[in-house]
């Protein structure tokens, strides 16, 4: 870290001795979710802030500057348009050396605002394809061409396009949507293991929390996602009641909100139906303490996400995983080594996986788990997202002189 924070204190903008770079972070409703990357880069030497369209309070909390916008998920050009002013009018106030933007659509947005307000530095980073590129439905596959000719834009107006996983990067070179040289691999959005691992339940803890959720003997296998058929919540239903049928100790909890995402909204009533087999716990605030109850992690997605941050911390935690054949989930999961991949929307394969898993012993399950700790905290961890961002942050401010 000192190497980093050595090179941050060394640049100046404009020449000038008194200040470091601002950093200004881009998002949408979760920004907060990076608040521990802004503290790891503001302990390098650099000024720190946030845009975003939820409420600031945490940034408040963390002594982090924040301001909001108005963002709305889905494509409609009016709002859109007004996003793009309100994002121009905030750099031109603010002035950052540096913006980084994240997600679909302030990555897309983000790059052209700053280049209107001459922000120096531009960066980016695709956290996945999302939904456009993980449906089939006529609206998604008329998106598709549209939503490549923003990224064209967007990777123009910015100094440098970074991704989390390799496909997601073969797929942008390939159509032409960025170039080699104004993009990099960053794996992940960087998880702090140590703070992780430090909020980890005790043994007393854990036996409390799994009486009183009324969890058996049996293993515990368990899915955190949001309520969307794309992140495999009805496969995993599916699968819990094929392996119940089998053995009735295994227990099986959900957890996440109920979305609001249209089609892809799965409705509680469509959950209660598997009530007999599955313990839907709704949205929780305590995800390391659910984790640490769990025997065995499950994300049968097939969305296109970056590198989803729950796999990473389920590893972290040393929980075994099973996840699917996608972009950013197979980077994380390696077969057979710490823990297994299947193939998608296949709930039959996600059963007889989960029933293999539930005949190990419990040196075995945990072999895997410590194997998938060691590999993420050597691949994903704050720390390497941290120094690779600042290294990016300096190489470009430098170019920009």
């Amino acid at each position: 870290m000192a190497t980093f924070e050595m090179s941050c204190k060394s640049y100046k903008p404009n020449g000038n001795s008194d200040r470091s770079p601002h950093v200004l972070f881009v998002g949408g409703e979760d920004v907060r979710m990076r608040i521990p990357l802004l503290l790891a880069l503001r302990k390098r030497g650099f000024r720190v802030g946030a845009i975003g369209s939820e409420e600031g309070g945490q940034f408040s909390a963390s002594g982090i500057s924040y301001w909001r916008y108005n963002l709305h998920r889905w494509i409609g050009p009016l709002a859109d348009w007004r996003a793009l002013r309100s994002l121009r009018t905030l750099f031109e106030d603010i002035k950052p050396d540096v913006i980084h933007a994240f997600d679909t659509k302030p990555g897309m947005l983000a790059p052209t605002a700053a280049t209107w307000a001459n922000v120096p530095v531009k960066v980016r980073t695709i956290t996945g394809m999302g939904y456009v590129f993980s449906s089939y439905t006529p609206a998604s596959l008329v998106l598709r061409p549209i939503y490549r000719l923003f990224q064209r834009r967007a990777s123009a107006d910015s100094s440098m396009t970074l991704f989390q996983n390799i496909d997601d990067q073969i797929y942008f070179r390939e159509r032409g949507m960025v170039s080699p040289e104004n993009s990099e691999l960053v794996p992940g959005s960087g998880v702090d293991f140590d703070a992780l691992e430090s909020i980890k339940s005790s043994e007393e803890k854990i036996k409390r929390l799994r009486d009183a959720l009324g969890l058996g003997s049996g293993i515990v296998v368990t899915m955190v996602a949001r309520m969307v058929r794309q992140k495999g919540v009805i496969e995993f239903l599916r699968a819990a009641e094929l392996v119940r049928r089998h053995d009735k100790e295994v227990n099986f909890l959900l957890v996440g909100p109920i979305s609001g995402e249209g089609r892809q909204a799965i409705p509680i009533s469509l959950i209660m139906k598997y009530s007999d087999s599955v313990n839907y716990l709704g949205m929780r605030h305590d995800i390391p303490d659910i984790l640490s109850i769990s025997d065995l992690f499950v994300l049968p997605t097939y969305y296109r996400e970056g590198v989803p941050r729950v796999i990473l911390e389920a590893c972290g935690l040393g929980v075994p995983v099973i996840t699917t054949d996608m972009p950013g989930c197979r980077d994380v999961v390696r077969h057979g080594y710490n823990g297994w991949v299947v193939p998608k929307r296949d709930e039959a394969a996600l059963a007889e996986t989960i029933k293999m898993v539930g005949l190990m012993d419990e040196t075995q399950r945990k072999s895997f788990g410590m194997r998938g700790r060691s590999y993420v905290r050597e691949n994903f961890s704050l720390d390497n997202v941290a120094d690779a961002y600042s290294n990016i942050y300096i190489r470009q401010l430098r170019k920009s002189k």
